[in-house]
């Protein structure tokens, strides 16, 4: 649902990436149970446009993502519904609405030679809003693993000596590990056979597991329910 309202809406992929971030933040405090997730999602994009400077009137949001008429007399039902998650949220996220995303520290590590390793690590990030990660490890420690994880799966983890700062080994393959398993729900490859290999391994475990251990289930936000995923608690 996100990424469709924010692609629908012409904004750019950081909008998605602060809204998923404002999701996240507000679902680790409160669950799901509190509010319903689709208005959720659509009260996380409308205030991370607006962060990130972008102009659209709420009638459009909700135009777009409960597929109504604006004359309708169910619009203004929407937008007190809308609003009234907005101050929620606000609340949540403690009127703090910058968010710092890997981005920037993935080009700082990448090469610009290396543009499949920088392509790979940039599809990972956007992969990367499954999972909780943002609101569990620091921003540089999602950067370099994603980094690790792309140039190891492209054999080029030599020409990136020297330029990982992160102390702890366990908690960047923990961070790995969540990432695998991400990549086998959303049913992704990267095209690097030693990552795809470990993701191909990742789905036997898995299917062999079932029927006691499913699959980890998407919402319409597109995260899914870690609580089933392997290696978890190393990033924690």
């Amino acid at each position: 649902m996100t990424r469709y309202v924010v692609e629908s809406l012409s904004f750019d992929s950081t909008v998605i990436a602060t809204s998923m971030v404002y999701w996240h933040t507000f679902v680790c405090q409160h669950g799901l149970r509190k509010i319903d997730e689709i208005v959720l999602s659509a009260s996380c994009v409308f205030l991370a446009s607006k962060v990130e400077h972008y102009k659209v009137r709420l009638n459009k949001v909700i135009a777009l993502v409960f597929e109504i008429n604006l004359r309708s007399e169910e619009v203004e039902g929407w937008r007190r519904m809308l609003l009234e998650t907005e101050l929620l949220l606000c609340h949540t996220l403690g009127f703090s609405f910058q968010v710092t995303h890997p981005m920037k520290r993935i080009a700082e590590m990448v090469p610009q030679n290396d543009q499949a390793v920088f392509e790979c690590a940039h599809r990972l990030f956007h992969l990367s809003f499954v999972t909780p990660l943002c609101t569990r490890v620091s921003t540089d420690e999602v950067a370099e693993a994603l980094v690790y994880l792309a140039a190891d799966g492209a054999n080029r983890l030599d020409t990136l000596a020297g330029r990982f700062t992160c102390t702890s080994p366990e908690r960047r393959d923990g961070i790995i590990c969540m990432m695998i398993d991400a990549m086998v729900v959303m049913k992704k490859t990267t095209g690097f056979p030693k990552i795809d290999d470990a993701i191909s391994a990742s789905r036997k475990r898995f299917r062999d597991k079932e029927p006691s251990c499913p699959l980890p289930s998407r919402s319409s936000a597109g995260i899914a329910s870690s609580s089933e995923t392997p290696c978890v608690q190393d990033v924690e």
